[in-house]
């Protein structure tokens, strides 16, 4: 479990100024870590993560906006909300540290009550944020778990992220997107904790009344997701991944432009996936099989025309070749 002190890393090239808001830091029953650059930064949080960091702007080898905007581009570090303190009147430091990612501001030479003020809010915020990120882990757990009902598709969700996300970036898909694909992809069936096990590894033709209930899936899931608004991006994934252009899909029968392009691409990588894997009803099929049922699939409009044709020019021979070196 973690401990309820929280720690905050402070990175100034001035060890006075350094011990200064230690000092500070320890008087708000916090834990003071320091570096002397942004290097230095970057390389400690690889070690340890700091609830919260204190970051100098001007410092050498790396300036605090390029430590900054490091830390904000990687998933690991992106939560951690930076302070920059900058000089009075520094409007520039200050523009350019929001477009860096920075969650405030302090003018030097920093005030106590000011000081005392930011840093205990953001420290709130943090904990508020190391819960839903615990929340988040309990729902990718979850969907873990469920998979593994399925004897037939541990791994599943695994290659459908990585064959979507591969889709994805052929299209130009743009990086909310892409955030999409990845957490859809992992939470996609995650509904199926719904479906009876009997179900999921029924060897035989599903009745119309178990494909009812599997179908249902997609629903739950959303269902499951929807609470969580750190998830919204991946709703969709979840809910419309089984809906076909030509309007025959499920569960909201949605056509062409109504289906969001994410659940598309998942639907074409979770196909692909099906088609080449071994299931309690059917045996695994080839690449080359599969590339002809996907265009069949594609011309009766139950998959997009334009994705699966990216699919199999650019996304298919490269994992064909990587499992063939394997």
């Amino acid at each position: 479990m973690r401990s309820e002190i929280r720690s905050v890393l402070i990175v100034d090239d001035d060890a006075d100024i350094r011990a200064y808001l230690a000092d500070l830091v320890i008087n708000l029953g916090a834990r003071p870590l320091q570096a002397s650059d942004g290097a230095a930064a970057v390389e400690a949080v690889r070690g340890v993560l700091p609830d919260l960091i204190l970051m100098d702007v001007e410092m050498p080898n790396m300036d605090g906006l390029t430590a900054c905007r490091t830390l904000k581009s990687n998933p690991d570090t992106q939560r951690i909300p930076i302070i920059m303190i900058t000089s009075l009147g520094a409007l520039n430091d200050r523009v350019s540290g929001i477009e860096a990612g920075a969650d405030d501001f302090l003018t030097k030479p920093v005030q106590v009550p000011e000081f005392n003020a930011r840093v205990k809010s953001l420290l709130r915020i943090k904990k508020l944020n190391d819960s839903l990120e615990s929340a988040e882990n309990v729902i990718f757990t979850l969907a873990n778990a469920i998979e593994a009902k399925d004897r037939y598709t541990q791994g599943h969700t695994q290659r459908v992220t990585a064959y979507a996300l591969e889709l994805g970036k052929a299209t130009g898909s743009s990086e909310s997107e892409l955030l999409s694909l990845r957490h859809g992809g992992s939470l996609h069936d995650i509904g199926k904790i719904a479906v009876p096990d009997a179900i999921l590894n029924k060897p035989g033709k599903l009745t119309p009344e178990e494909f009812q209930l599997m179908s249902q899936h997609t629903v739950v899931g959303f269902n499951i997701c929807a609470p969580m608004k750190s998830l919204a991006h991946a709703l969709p994934c979840i809910r419309s991944h089984h809906e076909k252009p030509n309007g025959t899909g499920y569960p909201d029968g949605l056509k062409g432009v109504e289906i969001p392009r994410v659940a598309l691409i998942i639907a074409v990588a979770d196909v692909f996936d099906a088609l080449t894997s071994k299931r309690a009803y059917k045996e695994a099929i080839g690449h080359d099989r599969a590339h002809g049922i996907l265009a069949e699939e594609a011309y009766r409009g139950a998959l997009d025309a334009e994705l699966v044709k990216c699919f199999t020019r650019t996304v298919m021979p490269g994992f064909h070749a990587a499992a063939g070196s394997g």
